[in-house]
């Protein structure tokens, strides 16, 4: 791909993820509108890496923790877990534990151990939203040791593949489980890691499917038999069968990665009469990628759509004719 389709792909993938955040939002206020008002959630307070998983659809706020407030690192690890009755089923509270601790970079071996054991658990007194968050901000946290956690990566895997866990926890194992597979020296964990990342594209009605092959798509040691494997995921994801959050991620790596194959399939999604924005952008753009000419005066249909498509099928439509 050339330096200006990079450029012009990157574009494309900002207003998608736009509109994909925008949808999110709707859903989840909508969900909520008829019910009792609920306490807003807080967030931990600490300076995050480009490499921490943010957590998706929760609202927190930002406020710091009461000037002079000293918790034990024992006493918060302890809390976060749900060890305290009085707290056990109070985010807030179990949150702002977390918060006081979130700067750490030297867990003691017993605070670490009794955080990959609340990670592993299926008991919760919180709902599954709340859990679901404050384990991700666990993850975060035991990936940010200087001295890496041992045992964070197999409990990430036995969590994934136990079947206990709800989809929303199971999304941030594979989301964290990729980002660490980079750093991994063994290479029989590594082959591990590799096996529940694949394991998870295979699911195609899940939307961590879509996760877990952009995970799949950033391992620098892929071998070229993974890379096939990796081609073949892409492509099944791409069905119409597939959850539209992984198919949507599929469609777009068929574009980065230039997986021709994939085009009768895309050409599908823009003929549909059933309309899909974010879809049809990503569709849009890969077209533009992998397409000939012959796919002009389909994009020119999406030219006399909304202020969304439209830039996307002008920029297809350039690439397409500085291909030609």
């Amino acid at each position: 791909m050339s330096i200006k389709q990079a450029k012009h792909m990157f574009v494309i993938v900002i207003a998608a993820v736009g509109v994909i955040v925008a949808m999110m939002v709707l859903k989840f206020v909508s969900s909520r509108m008829g019910s009792a008002a609920k306490p807003q959630l807080p967030v931990p307070e600490a300076s995050f890496s480009p490499f921490e998983v943010r957590v998706r659809t929760v609202k927190r706020n930002t406020m710091p923790l009461e000037q002079g407030t000293v918790v034990a690192t024992s006493d918060a690890v302890a809390s976060v877990c749900g060890a305290d009755e009085a707290t056990a089923d109070l985010y807030e509270a179990r949150n702002d534990a977390l918060r006081s601790v979130m700067r750490s970079r030297r867990l003691t071996k017993e605070d670490a151990a009794a955080l990959l054991d609340y990670l592993a658990s299926t008991n919760d007194a919180m709902c599954v939203e709340r859990v679901a968050a404050l384990k991700n901000d666990v993850m975060n946290l035991l990936r940010r040791q200087e001295t890496p956690v041992e045992g964070l990566a197999a409990t990430l895997i036995v969590m994934f593949e136990c079947g206990a866990h709800p989809p929303a926890v199971l999304d941030y194992c594979v989301q964290h489980l990729g980002l660490m597979q980079g750093g991994i020296g063994d290479d029989a964990l590594r082959a591990r890691v590799h096996g529940v990342l694949v394991k998870a594209a295979r699911r195609k009605s899940m939307p961590y499917a879509g996760t877990a092959l952009y995970s799949l798509a950033a391992d620098r040691r892929a071998t070229p038999q993974q890379l096939e494997e990796l081609k073949r995921l892409t492509l099944a994801l791409c069905a119409a069968d597939a959850n539209t959050a992984a198919r949507i991620a599929a469609i777009q790596l068929a574009g980065e990665r230039g997986y021709g194959e994939a085009l009768p399939v895309l050409r599908k999604v823009l003929s549909s009469p059933r309309r899909d924005t974010v879809l049809d952008i990503v569709a849009i753009g890969s077209v533009g990628l992998l397409g000939d000419s012959s796919d002009i005066s389909r994009l020119s249909h999406f030219m006399k759509c909304d202020s969304r498509r439209a830039p996307a099928a002008e920029a297809a439509i350039r690439r397409i004719n500085e291909r030609s």
